[in-house]
């Protein structure tokens, strides 16, 4: 096709042209490259009704591809204030249709296509009569790439704003284009500073859209309280009229799967009843106001997110509300420095609740989701000073005395093990073992037996303050056989037993009593299967005049 060089001021830009944003300092860029080696690639232009300049020239050609080469050119017309500047141009009779066309097309292509006018391009094309899946095949996306980006035309304006800027990721845009408009509204306005976009924030994720959603949807499986719980609406969830999963309903295809809350104001009163249930569960334990902390009790402590307070209007209510029934409350950041992550019932927190190392604590705290109440443990502060409140200090020396009493502990049976040690294993005793032997030897193989065996009669655990595996040997030596015969079990039906030829026979010789006939199943199928392998081989190494022990047949 032939290449003209057209002069700027018959050149304008097209309306229907989808690319809307130009990096400025990308532009600059590519006008000092055009500058040093010229333009190597012609843009693309169309006739068009011509439009008369200030300057009285005509404007007759409008831009289909090349609008950022042809907006570089005309940044260095303005730098040599040049009036005659041209432009290498390619031209082609087109009409409004298929300019639009090539215009997608080339933006499409791009490498760095912003999403927001990919959606816009595709969305157009689509409702131009191009099916999914021709565009599908045309651009080389996936049929649901292509429905998703169609579906982020429905977002928001400022939202869309939001994308390209990059304080929205393109997965969180995705989730909340499904919501309804009133309802995106709600998400922006709370989301980001009712309106503004903070530019020093972190860029909203797709975790904290779904996380959102979650709580406007009101999902009852992501409800904090428990299923049987009336509240405020007196009846459970499962129950309830405004439950919508309680819907009648002819077709099952056609009822709710995800039940929700069909009334906010029943679902935040529930909310509310259900935080003051846990204050009351905890009411015997709670320090009261002019109590100090001590060692078994649990304080309300008050933690406060900034961040999050707009959207918590209930926080203080509550946190008045609990004062007024007369509970202590302290600021986090005043005796505590980090709470542990073990659940409540792990036996690893419970020892450090033993050890005095965590104290419990009613935590209120302002979430993404609203006000919070939940049990927490917490660790004091270590940074001791003259400053230091005297309840700080205590907690801190009453860790310190229990922590010297299992040091002292530890460091005499590091001490005795030495005794143990230097003894000469022939020197002992050939004698029958005392009743203290049998007791202690019972107790070292019930620690061997399996853990689902030691489950079942409630030793498993490792974190226990009393010695409960000896405990229980005392209590049931009437139990040593069956205790003995599942160590046996276990190591017996270890994978050790596979290298070890001890080991090998005597699984061989229990089996013979505890399973013998599946024992002789077993090992009868797998004697059949060797003499079959073998025989194969037997065979072989006579064609070549070996015996199978390697040695040279006589003949």
């Amino acid at each position: 096709m032939k290449v003209e060089n057209i002069p700027l001021s018959r050149i304008r830009i097209s309306p229907l042209n989808p690319r809307k944003t130009f990096d400025e300092s990308e532009l600059r860029d590519l006008a000092d490259n055009i500058e040093q080696q010229g333009l190597l690639q012609p843009i693309t232009v169309r006739p068009v009704d011509y439009l008369i300049n200030k300057d009285g020239s005509t404007c007759d050609l409008e831009i289909v591809c090349g609008e950022r080469r042809y907006r570089a050119v005309k940044m260095i017309a303005g730098k040599s204030k040049a009036s005659n500047q041209t432009i290498a141009c390619i031209i082609r009779e087109m009409t409004d249709e298929e300019a639009f066309d090539a215009m997608i097309t080339e933006n499409l292509q791009r490498k760095d296509v912003d999403p927001i006018e990919e959606a816009f391009a595709f969305g157009q094309l689509h409702a131009n009569g191009k099916s999914i899946e021709e565009l599908s095949l045309r651009f080389g996306k996936s049929k649901r790439f292509i429905q998703e980006r169609i579906k982020l035309n429905e977002l928001l304006p400022e939202l869309k704003k939001c994308v390209t800027s990059g304080a929205m990721h393109i997965g969180a845009a995705m989730h909340i284009c499904k919501l309804t408009e009133d309802e995106q509204r709600k998400f922006f306005e709370e989301t980001f500073d009712e309106g503004e976009v903070d530019e020093d924030s972190e860029p909203v994720t797709k975790q904290d859209a779904i996380r959102y959603t979650r709580d406007l949807f009101m999902q009852i499986d992501n409800a904090d309280w428990s299923k049987d719980f009336e509240g405020s609406c007196g009846t459970t969830c499962a129950n309830c009229p405004f439950n919508n999963a309680n819907v009648g309903c002819l077709f099952y295809e056609m009822k709710p799967h995800d039940a929700t809350c069909t009334s906010r104001e029943r679902w935040n009163a529930k909310r509310h009843s259900w935080l003051l249930k846990m204050i009351a569960d905890n009411s015997s334990m709670l320090v009261r106001e002019g109590e100090d902390l001590e060692a078994g009790k649990t304080v309300v402590v008050k933690e406060t997110n900034d961040y999050y307070l707009s959207r918590c209007k209930d926080f203080q209510p509550l946190i008045e509300e609990i004062a007024g029934m007369g509970y202590r409350i302290v600021d986090v950041d005043d005796f505590f420095s980090r709470y542990s992550s073990y659940s409540e019932n792990d036996e690893r927190l419970k020892e450090k609740v033993r050890n005095n190392e965590v104290y419990r604590c009613l935590t209120v705290e302002t979430t993404y989701r609203g006000t919070e109440v939940s049990i927490r443990y917490y660790t004091f502060k270590k940074d001791i000073n003259e400053g230091t409140s005297d309840e700080i200090k205590a907690m801190d020396l009453v860790n310190v005395y229990k922590e010297n009493q299992r040091k002292s502990i530890t460091a005499l049976a590091s001490k005795l093990r030495g005794v143990l040690g230097d003894m000469e294993p022939t020197e002992l005793s050939t004698e029958p073992l005392s009743q203290t032997e049998s007791l202690v030897l019972m107790t070292l193989i019930l620690r061997k037996c399996s853990y689902i065996y030691r489950t079942k009669l409630n030793i498993a655990s490792t974190y226990s303050p009393n010695p409960q595996v000896l405990d229980y040997a005392k209590a049931h030596t009437e139990q040593v056989h069956q205790i003995c015969r599942d160590f046996l079990r276990e190591e017996l039906s270890s994978a050790g037993v596979e290298y070890n030829p001890d080991l090998q026979v005597c699984q061989s010789m229990l089996l013979q009593e505890w399973a013998k006939e599946q024992a002789e199943e077993i090992s009868s199928d797998y004697a059949l299967r060797l003499a079959k392998k073998q025989s194969k081989i037997k065979e072989q190494l006579t064609a070549l005049g070996y015996n199978t022990d390697g040695t040279k047949m006589e003949f």
